[in-house]
């Protein structure tokens, strides 16, 4: 594990089929950064699941620790979206994923699998609005 700094935090992605049934190996995860105010995004990792459905540590930048500790001090924590895909499932993209500075986070998405004979889905939205801090359960899909 990569040592963090004031200002950094980890993120894993735990990938999993749909009620977090099986592990899903080989799944794409991206992290980026929010849109700006062009709409545009940077993309930070792209990493593969191994065969425990984990990707590897990413290590993200965060506002430092102190902005927590004064009102006036600035967003205590840095918003990310995470886009998950695998070959046969619907892709999810997490939105407003806050990372707080020195907290490792490990974010559980669970793929639904696409219908037989179906070759791409739209992609499942996990969060809209303002940002949020992660919650372990995940929300149904409709």
């Amino acid at each position: 594990m990569a040592e963090l700094t004031d200002g950094t935090a980890e993120l894993r992605v735990l990938v999993t089929t749909a009620l977090g049934a099986l592990p899903l190996e080989n799944a794409i995860v991206s992290v980026s950064t929010v849109p700006d105010e062009s709409g545009m995004r940077t993309l930070l990792h792209s990493v593969t699941t191994d065969s425990g459905g984990m990707t590897p540590v990413m290590v993200l930048d965060t506002p430092p620790r102190s902005n927590s500790l004064n009102p006036d001090g600035g967003p205590p924590f840095a918003v990310y979206t995470v886009e998950i895909s695998a070959e046969g499932y619907t892709p999810l993209t997490a939105l407003h994923i806050a990372m707080f500075s020195g907290v490792p986070t490990m974010l559980p998405v669970a793929l639904t699998p696409l219908k037989e004979n179906q070759s791409f889905a739209p992609t499942d939205l996990t969060a809209t609005g303002t940002p949020q801090a992660l919650d372990p359960a995940l929300p149904e899909n409709p």
